[in-house]
């Protein structure tokens, strides 16, 4: 069954994924419903989740999440994002469409699923779209065409895979565009990328000042700090927090003193990084 249903492409996953007319909905106790194994988000934002459980408190969930049976309850193949919000609103139950799906189809949707929001960033979704292909045997222009996307997008977000993984850590937690990610690419070697990289997000460089300095060899120079090169260690902890507060974080040390810089970008935002200080992230998951 999972190799006819992949053969039929993603017109028919995306149509999967949504909810038929003829299709009986029930409502499962939240404690039954576990994250789905095959999502392709690793972050959330925590303000637009609160805003959508708001919501939920006020109307209700109006459109049924899809599950399958697995465990002791049942696993989520769309709608974790409704999931996590309506536990936020203190909700006990949600609406749900139980469907049987193997894993191969759980991987596939989880993608698509995924891969058609806005907000996911561009490191996660270009290995979602690596995985479609893989999973589905495709070429990038068979993506491409059946998500209604250039070919050129997708070749030019699953070259971001090529940088180093330090690079894309940065940008997966937002201190890198994808607009810088692109301009690193022209670069020749990942060490070079990487020093581009730090540069960047010390200075503050817009997008076509990086392309201005990697056209015109500038990135090769050597880089003056008033303090000593970050090491491995300090780099690899300035990407741990970005990745735990989900916002820019500078660490500037000098033998052994120094300062953690944390910044936020609206009230909310703040509000958002001082509940994780003082009681820790929330636990993870995708939507």
């Amino acid at each position: 069954m999972v190799e006819r249903k992949l053969g039929r492409g993603l017109d028919a996953l995306l149509g999967d994924a949504s909810v038929r007319r003829d299709e009986e909905v029930v409502r499962l106790a939240l404690d039954e419903v576990q994250a789905g194994p095959y999502q392709s988000r690793q972050a959330f934002d925590e303000g637009p989740l609160q805003e959508l459980a708001d919501s939920l408190r006020a109307n209700g969930v109006l459109q049924p999440v899809i599950v399958r049976r697995g465990g002791s309850g049942y696993e989520l193949v769309a709608g974790e994002r409704r999931v996590r919000a309506a536990r936020l609103a203190g909700m006990k139950e949600i609406p749900a469409i139980v469907r049987r799906y193997g894993d191969d189809e759980m991987l596939v949707l989880g993608l698509v699923e995924n891969v058609q929001r806005a907000d996911l960033n561009p490191i996660d979704k270009a290995a979602a779209y690596r995985r479609l292909m893989t999973q589905l045997g495709a070429t990038q222009e068979e993506v491409a065409r059946r998500l209604g996307l250039n070919r050129s997008s997708v070749a030019n977000m699953i070259r971001l895979l090529e940088l180093p993984t330090e690079v894309q850590e940065l940008v997966r937690a937002g201190a890198l565009s994808m607009g810088h990610a692109r301009a690193l690419l022209a670069l020749n070697n990942d060490i070079d990328r990487l020093r581009m990289a730090e540069r960047t997000i010390k200075q503050e460089l817009s997008v076509r000042a990086v392309e201005a300095l990697v056209r015109d060899g500038k990135p090769t120079m050597p880089v003056r700090r008033k303090s000593p090169r970050k090491t491995p260690q300090i780099m690899q902890l300035e990407g741990d927090l970005r990745g735990l507060l989900g916002t820019k974080v500078q660490i500037r040390d000098r033998r052994g003193k120094g300062r953690i810089t944390i910044e936020y970008f609206s009230p909310e935002e703040y509000e958002r990084i001082v509940e994780i200080m003082r009681h820790g992230a929330p636990s993870g998951g995708t939507a």
